[in-house]
C-alpha cells in the first residue's frame, strides 16, 4: 500500500494561483425548483457555520478558521446554493495545475435526494475540464454509502484508503478519482 501511495504522490501539483475565470452568480432550475448560485466569501462564514450545524445534525465539521483559510486561497472556489433565502447546498474545490480536488459537498437534509449534489458535482467537473485538469479527486467517508454511490455514478473510482482521515470520528476515507484525460497509472491485473 505504501508503494502505491508513493506512486500517487504526484496527485498534489503546485498551486495554480490564478483560476483564470471570474465566477458570476446565476440562477439555475433543478427539478423544477429555482436556485441561486454564488461564490462564497469570508462574509458568508457565519452562514456557513449555521449551515454545517444543520447538515451534520448539530455539529460543525469545519471551524471558522478552516473556512477562512479555504476562502482565502487563490486556487479555491466555493459555491453556495440558495433556495429563496435559505442556503441549501455548498460545494468547494481547489484547482491545481493538473488536478481539481473537491474539498466539500453538502446539502441540507430537506433538499437531499433532489439532484442538487449531482448537479453541483457536474458543474465542478465542467469547471475542471475548462481549467484543463487531468483528474478530479476527493475523499469520502468510508461509511457514507449515499455519497459513494453518487461519485461512482459520475464515474469516480476508488484508489486507496486514507486511514483515520476523519480524526475526530476515527473513520477512514476513500480517495476517489475521476480521470478526465488518459492517465499513466495502470491497474493491477487480478
Amino acid at each position: 500500500m505504501l508503494k502505491k501511495f508513493k506512486q500517487l504522490n504526484n496527485f498534489f501539483h503546485p498551486l495554480k494561483t490564478d483560476l483564470g475565470f471570474e465566477f458570476t452568480p446565476f440562477v439555475a432550475t433543478i427539478n423544477d425548483q429555482i436556485f441561486q448560485v454564488m461564490e462564497a466569501t469570508e462574509e458568508d462564514i457565519p452562514t456557513l457555520m449555521a449551515f454545517e450545524t444543520e447538515v451534520y445534525h448539530g455539529v460543525a465539521t469545519w471551524s471558522i478558521g478552516k473556512f477562512r483559510s479555504e476562502l482565502r486561497k487563490d486556487n479555491s472556489l466555493y459555491l453556495l446554493v440558495y433556495h429563496e433565502s435559505q442556503l441549501v447546498a455548498l460545494i468547494g474545490a481547489r484547482f491545481y495545475l493538473k488536478e481539481t480536488h473537491i474539498t466539500n459537498l453538502s446539502v441540507v437534509p430537506d433538499f437531499q435526494n433532489q439532484g442538487i449534489g449531482t448537479w453541483l458535482m457536474e458543474l465542478m467537473i465542467d469547471l475542471a475540464r475548462q481549467k484543463s485538469s487531468e483528474l478530479v479527486s476527493l475523499e469520502v467517508r468510508i461509511d457514507n454509502e449515499k455519497a459513494k454511490q453518487l461519485y461512482k455514478k459520475l464515474g469516480f473510482e476508488a484508489l486507496f484508503i486514507r486511514k483515520n482521515y476523519y480524526c475526530d470520528l476515527q473513520l477512514d476515507a476513500i480517495n476517489m478519482v475521476l480521470w478526465l484525460k488518459p492517465h499513466r497509472l495502470k491497474k493491477r491485473e487480478k
